[in-house]
């Protein structure tokens, strides 16, 4: 009789072994995780400043600096069109509405005679105007009335008519050189000037400027 010997039974399999993370290599790593994201941040600002600086030297105005350059054009465009829209204040008067034109100016010649000043040209044989007989050495003026024009004033259309209406005088005697003002037999204004007394002769030399009659 043979004998047999049982087999002995199988083990049952065993857990592999857990596998050992040693404590510096995590540490380690931790370290070099946050080295790592500190440089990516220093090189994110940096990068930013130096983008931010450089945009004048390439010739790019950061935009700051366009708000800042559009605040200060705004600004001055409107102080600018201010002052242009009161610069224009009102310039010179406006003319004498009552000034006419002149009707005739020139020289006459009158040897103890008057002219008419209303004619164009001047005819002799008038009475707007009549140098007649001297006292001394001035022409007398008769036959009308005559406003005597301060010594070295030539007056215009207003000012011989303010002279002819306030100050009339008949019969003046006048020196040469001296110029008077008067109206004319049919209403115009007229401003004689003497130029020169003959009384040997009895020549007077006059220039006379008449004036439009104003309706």
């Amino acid at each position: 009789m043979s004998s047999f010997t049982p087999s002995p039974p199988p083990r049952p399999p065993q857990p592999p072994a857990p596998t050992r993370q040693r404590t510096g290599d995590q540490g380690t790593a931790h370290k070099w995780q946050a080295i790592a994201a500190l440089i990516s941040a220093g090189v994110g600002a940096l990068t930013f400043a130096v983008g931010f600086i450089g945009l004048p030297a390439a010739g790019v105005t950061s935009p700051v600096a366009v708000r800042e350059t559009a605040t200060v054009t705004a600004t001055v465009a409107v102080t600018t069109t201010a002052t242009t829209t009161a610069a224009p204040a009102v310039q010179g008067g406006s003319p004498d509405p009552e000034s006419p034109e002149v009707q005739w100016s020139g020289p006459l010649l009158s040897q103890q005679q008057g002219f008419d000043l209303d004619l164009v040209p001047p005819a002799a044989g008038g009475a707007d105007i009549e140098p007649y007989g001297f006292d001394g050495q001035k022409a007398k003026l008769v036959t009308n009335s005559y406003a005597l024009v301060p010594e070295g004033e030539i007056p215009d259309f207003s000012e011989c008519k303010l002279l002819a209406t306030t100050k009339p005088q008949r019969e003046l005697s006048v020196a040469e050189g001296r110029s008077v003002c008067l109206f004319t037999d049919e209403g115009r204004m007229a401003l004689a000037t003497l130029d020169s007394v003959d009384t040997e002769t009895g020549i007077v030399d006059i220039t006379v400027k008449v004036w439009e009659k104003v309706a």
